[in-house]
């Protein structure tokens, strides 16, 4: 029996009640095929599929599952609700007191009408040291079509809130409602309940997401991409650090080191490379003694650069209840179902549409790999 632990997992959709651990063996074996054969129960939940979009992403997923929205950010947070423009006003004071009330030097340089129709903004100093570095604060508050998007930005440096400003009203055109099962066709970021064009792909941009399939209730399958990880390291330090440390097999490897015999033993289900789309990441697929299967991709690309973003995390979890792991008393599904279920929802991560530098096949113009791409053994 092979075995690991996999260091720094991430998780946002679940939190977690036992400590995430793989076993010990040869990173690269497989004690399962890179395909798993669907049993007829699998086989019926993808029988009728949906296409949902989020950030930059779409991904295939069965008909009746639906979307769990983490954060996501472009560049910064944005917060959705519904609402007029009276509650937009309404936001406004509430906040302004939530501020006022943080800071005694806090001070409000602009509260007034926004760069476009029906918004609002607040222009700030935190305190009487961001003063004196010119570092203003932005909230711009937009209401469209029954929904408040609130957008924040800030000069980092003194002379810079002019360009603050120009983003902000920008990204205050730029943003609008959307309905949660539309795809937008042009280059931009799908959030919750909105859409915002960008094709400029300079700004740093987050989203965390999973997803929840009733047929499966204990089974979360969560994604989240981070665009500019690791921007500020040098390329020579980042280099050595996403082969050294970064990568997952090279966490699960370091962990093992760490941790000795006192490693916890777990069954490996599938561990190794593995390519999804055009990016080339690893897999470690395992199940704990308690039944949980524990599933992480990870990938490692390149900072500042939106065809290859510098972190992609995938993980899939298995007797989860009330987002928690391991607190469901069964197991809804087996070894080969919750690898075909993985297999699956791999195949469906492409691009919502063509962004530079990402090859044919990234995106629905042209049939995605099968599988996820492919698994080296």
């Amino acid at each position: 029996m092979s075995c690991h632990l996999r260091g720094a997992a991430r998780i946002i959709i679940v939190t977690m009640l036992v400590v995430s651990s793989h076993g010990c063996g040869k990173s690269t074996s497989h004690s399962q095929p890179a395909s798993v054969p669907s049993s007829p129960r699998i086989q019926k939940i993808f029988s009728n599929s949906k296409v949902m979009c989020f950030g930059r992403y779409v991904l295939r997923v069965p008909a009746e599952a639906e979307l769990i929205w983490g954060s996501a950010s472009v560049p910064s947070e944005i917060v959705d609700v519904k609402g007029n423009f009276d509650d937009l006003k309404s936001m406004v004071a509430k906040d302004i007191a939530r501020l006022e009330s943080a800071r005694k030097t806090f001070e409000l340089v602009f509260n007034g009408p926004g760069p476009v129709p029906s918004s609002w903004q607040i222009r700030y100093y935190e305190d009487h040291i961001a003063k004196k570095l010119d570092l203003m604060m932005f909230i711009t508050y937009v209401n469209k079509d029954g929904r408040v998007f609130i957008l924040r930005g800030a000069a980092e440096e003194k002379g810079e809130v002019s360009v603050v400003a120009n983003q902000e009203a920008v990204r205050a055109a730029s943003i609008r409602p959307r309905n949660p099962e539309e795809v937008p066709s042009e280059p931009g970021f799908c959030l919750d309940h909105a859409f915002i064009a960008e094709s400029t792909y300079r700004s740093q941009e987050m989203v965390n997401v999973g997803i929840f399939m009733p047929s499966l209730p204990d089974v979360t399958f969560s994604i989240s991409s981070n665009k500019d990880a690791y921007a500020d390291y040098p390329k020579d330090e980042f280099e050595r650090k996403k082969k050294e440390e970064l990568s997952l097999l090279a966490r699960i490897r370091a962990a093992q080191k760490e941790q000795g015999m006192a490693y916890p033993q777990r069954t490996v289900l599938r561990e190794g490379k593995r390519s999804v789309m055009h990016w080339d990441g690893e897999e470690s697929l395992i199940k704990r003694p308690d039944g949980v299967h524990d599933f992480e991709w990870g990938y490692i690309g390149k900072p500042l650069d939106v065809a290859y973003p510098s972190e992609i995390i995938v993980n899939m979890y298995s007797k989860v209840e009330h987002d928690q792991v391991g607190a469901a008393k069964v197991v809804s599904v087996s070894d080969d179902e919750a690898l075909a279920v993985w297999d699956k929802l791999l195949a469906g991560l492409q691009f919502r549409v063509k962004v530079p530098g990402a090859p044919p096949g990234s995106y629905p113009a042209t049939p995605a790999p099968e599988a996820g791409g492919a698994v080296s053994q």
